[in-house]
């Protein structure tokens, strides 16, 4: 069965995951209407995984090394924030 994911275009992020197409397009049309721009769109969640995710490098807030992460990884979990480091 396919899926359907709603993702930011500049960061790559899922806002959400769908079953139905007209869901996703439904979740698309609000999500850029509150932002007043055209910034979110969807697609098949294999394509989603295989054209818009891309691998990008960020620098290691604590070894200054570069490293390889996923364009969708969060904030959070991104070796180059604070965040990740503090607990």
């Amino acid at each position: 069965m396919d899926r359907f994911v709603v993702y930011h275009r500049a960061s790559t992020q899922v806002l959400k995951v769908f079953d139905t197409e007209s869901a996703a397009k439904r979740s698309r049309t609000c999500a850029n209407r509150n932002a007043g721009a055209d910034e979110y769109a969807y697609t098949y969640d294999f394509m989603y995984h295989k054209e818009v995710v891309k691998p990008k490098k960020v620098r290691n807030l604590m070894t200054d090394k570069e490293v390889e992460i996923d364009s969708d990884t969060p904030w959070c979990c991104n070796p180059a924030s604070e965040t990740y480091w503090s607990m």
